[in-house]
């Protein structure tokens, strides 16, 4: 049930905030989280809008840790954050700088099935590509520091600290 409310919220702010002079884009985005013994895949959907020479960008995320992480966890994970682009934004390929915070829910494992919550602000920079004026990437390169909310649960320490965030995205331009 929450998963459809969140899905529904999501959808209904895409759609009011859709304008012509303003593109936006729908689309995946394929992360890494690398820090030392910690390596976590990262996979989700994300919705990017374009105004001036900034974007706005949301995303729903899934979080999976490799058999070589020291300990192994999954779980979901939601984002915002802001980029600011050296050029104009309505044609695309420009480069960027930005923000953004996750805030995650991890399972790891063990012998409970409680979620530890986890925050990691991040800056990042790449560079934005814009083909047949529709299709878009976004290779980039971030680094940021995750911080425990919460009790952990069955993690070991190395799942806080610094964060190498290399990723890419792709996405349809409307």
């Amino acid at each position: 049930m929450k998963k459809l409310f969140l899905l529904l919220i999501t959808t209904s702010f895409v759609f009011l905030n859709s304008d012509a002079q303003n593109p936006w884009e729908l689309g995946v985005e394929y992360q890494r989280s690398i820090g030392q013994g910690f390596s976590d895949h990262i996979g989700g959907v994300r919705y990017e809008s374009f105004s001036g020479k900034g974007s706005f960008s949301v995303g729903i995320q899934y979080q999976f840790s490799s058999k070589k992480s020291y300990s192994v966890s999954k779980g979901y994970a939601l984002y915002a954050g802001y980029r600011y682009a050296f050029g104009k934004i309505t044609t695309g390929n420009n480069p960027f700088i930005g923000a953004r915070v996750r805030f995650s829910l991890q399972n790891f494992e063990g012998k409970t099935s409680l979620n530890s919550l986890l925050i990691t602000p991040s800056a990042e920079a790449g560079y934005h590509f814009v083909f047949a004026k529709r299709i878009a990437a976004a290779p980039y390169l971030g680094y940021g520091y995750t911080l425990k909310l919460s009790k952990d649960y069955n993690s070991l320490d190395e799942d806080v600290g610094t964060r190498f965030l290399p990723g890419i995205s792709a996405s349809y331009r409307f």
